[in-house]
């Protein structure tokens, strides 16, 4: 039993040995393949050879891992399949932070992201990720010859942030949200000045202020139902509790009434004093008569 025993192990010793002598060049073959079909701009083929190849990360050398995670990463790129690349890129960074090839790849993670982000109509989370990265670029390397290609797409990308704005903007201006709409239309006078018209912009900013009055009666009107509807159930209510609870919904209601005459009022104020503003800088204009409409109503 004994001798059985010890001859399975010299066997299964003999196999693993084998077994491992196998990966070992199966990995080294796959990847010499990979780097083949990346030379030959073949990029899809040298991304399904080294991503085999990465299975058998335990039998390759430190400088074949590193060798093999660029070139599957950089191939990804260069077929546009940017998601990809994205998260290859990453990983490479996270790895090798002091590679020599750490500052082309930080430069295509950039164009990556930039890359994937939508277009105005759609959230724009990927585009604000794309400037934070091109701003941490620029951080770590002020003078890389990619330098004025991540500035520019710096432009670009705060360009299509401000044409999101302006359509979320449009949206409530256009449905009735003026309260909303002076909101975005604001933050794109501050933050985007050279991405927008402001003859437009402050027009519409200064429009939405003067019809918040609108939207605050359409609250006030909902709001005062409400509560004649919490006042008609509180006469059914026994509980003391259950009584305070539809008091206190109540004085909620009529705070928001008070707020809702607050904003309008404020608003009117402050589109009433740009209205100045906006004559002494572009006089008389189509614009400036239509918010004189809006003023008279």
């Amino acid at each position: 039993m004994v001798k059985l025993i010890a001859l399975l192990m010299l066997m299964f010793i003999g196999c693993a040995k084998v077994t491992e002598e196998k990966r070992a060049e199966l990995a080294t073959k796959l990847y010499s393949e990979g780097m083949s079909a990346y030379s030959r701009r073949d990029y899809k083929e040298a991304i399904s050879k080294l991503s085999e190849t990465l299975k058998y990360i335990d039998n390759l050398s430190p400088e074949e891992i590193k060798s093999a995670k660029y070139t599957l990463a950089e191939s990804y790129y260069l077929r546009k399949d940017y998601v990809n690349a994205v998260v290859h890129f990453e990983d490479y960074l996270f790895y090798y932070p002091e590679s020599p090839e750490t500052e082309r790849v930080y430069f295509m993670l950039v164009d990556s992201y930039m890359k994937i982000a939508p277009d105005a109509y759609r959230d724009q989370s990927y585009t604000y990720r794309a400037i934070e990265k091109a701003k941490d670029f620029l951080s770590r390397y002020p003078n890389s010859p990619y330098a004025e290609r991540v500035i520019d797409l710096i432009g670009s990308a705060q360009t299509k942030i401000a044409r999101h704005e302006y359509l979320v903007g449009r949206f409530y201006e256009d449905f009735g949200y003026y309260y909303s709409a002076s909101l975005r239309y604001k933050d794109l006078l501050i933050n985007f000045p050279e991405q927008v018209s402001e003859a437009e912009v402050l027009y519409r900013y200064i429009k939405s202020l003067l019809l918040v009055k609108e939207q605050a009666k359409r609250q006030e009107t909902k709001y005062k139902r409400w509560i004649e509807d919490a006042k008609k159930q509180i006469t059914q209510i026994k509980g003391e509790e259950d009584r305070k609870a539809v008091e206190n919904r109540i004085k909620f209601f009529q705070g928001e009434i008070e707020r809702w005459q607050r904003l309008s009022q404020e608003s009117r104020e402050e589109g009433l004093r740009l209205m100045e503003r906006y004559r002494e800088t572009y006089g008389e204009n189509s614009f400036y008569r239509e918010l004189r409409n809006y003023a008279g109503r």
